[in-house]
């Protein structure tokens, strides 16, 4: 088995109140589009998504973790929450391994604070990824701590890049969102 594991906590100031912020970043299937190594597989509702973690590793393995999710926000405590879900509409996932693959399901979360500057929020971000998959039979021949150690340090920097990665995209894709939800004067 793989067991890959990472959480790591940012903060950045966005370019909005508070409540923007939070409306922007609610919508779980524009969140997804902001993550490296993360695509969105269906949207079942607004706030429910299918979406998938993918990365070829050590340029050979690839590594396919499904997770269902659901987003709640706390209007009040300005809190954003993205956590895992059992969608009964979702087919369920069949874990696979071949020879320089392993595909399974696993959790992903996203708890996200907002605090008022102004005319700017910060926002403070947690991410965390879980999964458990067998693995690829090209990795077998190797020593399990071996596979553990490489795995850990694989993990930690794709948590790494998805963190960094999310703020520079989000940024980057607001006011191209800010100006769409202008009114159009006439």
């Amino acid at each position: 088995m793989i067991n890959i594991t990472g959480s790591i906590k940012r903060a950045f100031v966005f370019p909005a109140v508070p409540k923007v912020a939070l409306t922007y970043y609610s919508d779980l299937r524009r969140v997804a589009e902001f993550l490296p190594h993360i695509s969105l597989v269906h949207a079942y509702t607004p706030n429910q998504i299918r979406m998938l973690y993918e990365t070829v590793e050590l340029g050979a393995y690839t590594i396919q973790i499904y997770s269902d999710l659901e987003c709640s926000v706390n209007w009040q405590e300005m809190i954003l929450t993205v956590y895992p879900v059992n969608i009964r509409e979702a087919p369920p996932i069949q874990a696979e391994t071949s020879m320089r693959q392993a595909t399974g399901s696993g959790l992903f979360a996203i708890e996200t604070h907002f605090f008022d500057l102004g005319i700017q929020t910060r926002l403070e971000y947690t991410i965390r990824l879980k999964a458990e998959l067998e693995r690829p039979l090209g990795m077998r021949l190797m020593p399990k701590r071996v596979v553990k150690r490489i795995a850990q340090s694989i993990t930690d920097e794709r948590v790494k890049e998805i963190a960094d990665g999310f703020i520079k995209r989000s940024i980057e894709a607001f006011p191209t969102w800010e100006a769409a939800q202008q009114p159009v004067n006439k």
